[in-house]
């Protein structure tokens, strides 16, 4: 499998994207999916898909910029907890599709 690039981002690109980044690795490294992952603010993130076209955005905030077509999953419940398994089966099966 090809490595899959993802962004993981927040407000401010620091606090709450570390987190979710941390817990999207574990759950990637779990099952076997190779990848790149970077972190960056909301407001980067046109900029960045523009440059570097990613596979999937995972984010703590809405996006309300165009992200031409790739697929944003919510990220927040790996700040509550709730959901989170489904948050992950939803990261895993797009980028395993």
């Amino acid at each position: 499998m090809q490595k899959k690039r993802i962004y993981v981002c927040c407000g401010s690109g620091i606090a709450t994207s570390t987190v979710i980044a941390k817990k999207v690795k574990e759950a990637l490294d779990n099952n076997g999916i190779p990848y790149t992952l970077d972190q960056c603010t909301v407001q980067q993130i046109s900029s960045k898909v523009a440059t570097l076209k990613p596979d999937l955005i995972v984010s703590s905030a809405q996006i309300t910029t165009d992200v031409k077509d790739v697929p944003i999953v919510m990220g927040r419940s790996f700040l509550t907890g709730i959901k989170k398994q489904e948050t992950i089966d939803e990261i895993i099966s797009i980028l395993k599709s």
